[in-house]
């Protein structure tokens, strides 16, 4: 592998308190090149607890319906991802 890059970033989510749930937004690309298959792990720094990401299943997020207005304001998260080489490849 010689490239690790993320080709889809994550878009700013902005959600309206009191608003229907927003499932599966701002998705999020990571592509290795050229493709060796190597386990990818994703770990998020600072996520809310009423945001949900949705990994494994998809690389996005949703966020249920929420009314408590104690939530207002901005939130930054950390996404990292890095690749684990076995120790064996060739």
């Amino acid at each position: 592998m010689s490239t690790y890059t993320a080709s889809q970033e994550v878009a700013d989510i902005s959600y309206n308190i009191g608003s229907a749930e927003q499932l599966q937004i701002s998705p999020y690309v990571f592509d290795e090149d050229p493709v060796c298959g190597y386990p990818e792990t994703v770990t998020l720094v600072d996520l809310p607890s009423f945001v949900t990401h949705n990994a494994p299943t998809t690389d996005d997020f949703s966020v249920p319906m929420n009314t408590d207005l104690n939530l207002i304001g901005a939130y930054q998260v950390t996404i990292k991802s890095e690749i684990c080489v076995p120790d064996d490849h060739t």
